[in-house]
């Protein structure tokens, strides 16, 4: 799988160029790469389904376990009982499933301070248990912010990072 995704990755830059075509064009085009894919795929022993959609990056395995990478918006299932804060601008979310479980991801930037949306998931998850939360402070490097927490249900992390007044943002939710 591993060289699956390496594959994927090579093969989403090629899709940023599907997304420039337009009409049938862009139709045959996403075609071609969705097969060249699945073509990797099986040269390594995988069989896959791969679906391009809206610059999204779709594969799913013969086991029914599911990838989706590429998109700039809350993953679909993300779920209900965790917000995702309106001050956050996506620029990669995925999901996946292992096994019958669903794992979301989200990259982005925030609009505010790391301590800010450290204490705003503290506050918005405190129903959770704690499993984990750290600050680490490098001095002129910046701040760290990690919150593990879960319930019965889900398992929820959060990095956040400070430097140079920029924020960077990872949230991950994996079902138990």
């Amino acid at each position: 799988m591993k060289k699956i995704i390496i594959t994927i990755s090579i093969m989403a830059l090629a899709v940023m160029l599907v997304l420039m075509l337009g009409g049938c064009t862009q139709n045959l085009a996403s075609k071609l790469v969705e097969k060249a894919i699945e073509n990797a795929a099986a040269q390594e022993g995988e069989n896959v389904d791969v679906n391009l959609d809206e610059g999204q990056v779709n594969v799913t395995d013969a086991e029914g376990n599911e990838i989706s990478i590429g998109g700039t918006t809350k993953p679909e299932g993300w779920p209900d009982v965790i917000p995702v804060n309106e001050n956050i601008t996506i620029q990669f979310s995925s999901t996946n499933k292992t096994d019958n479980k669903m794992n979301y991801s989200i990259i982005g930037t925030y609009d505010g301070t790391a301590e800010d949306l450290y204490n705003y998931y503290k506050s918005e998850l405190a129903s959770f248990t704690s499993e984990y939360d750290s600050v680490t402070d490098s001095g002129d490097s910046g701040k760290l912010y990690s919150l593990m927490l879960s319930n019965d249900v889900y398992s929820f992390v959060a990095y956040i990072t400070e430097a140079n007044d920029e924020v960077g943002v990872t949230l991950g939710v994996t079902e138990k």
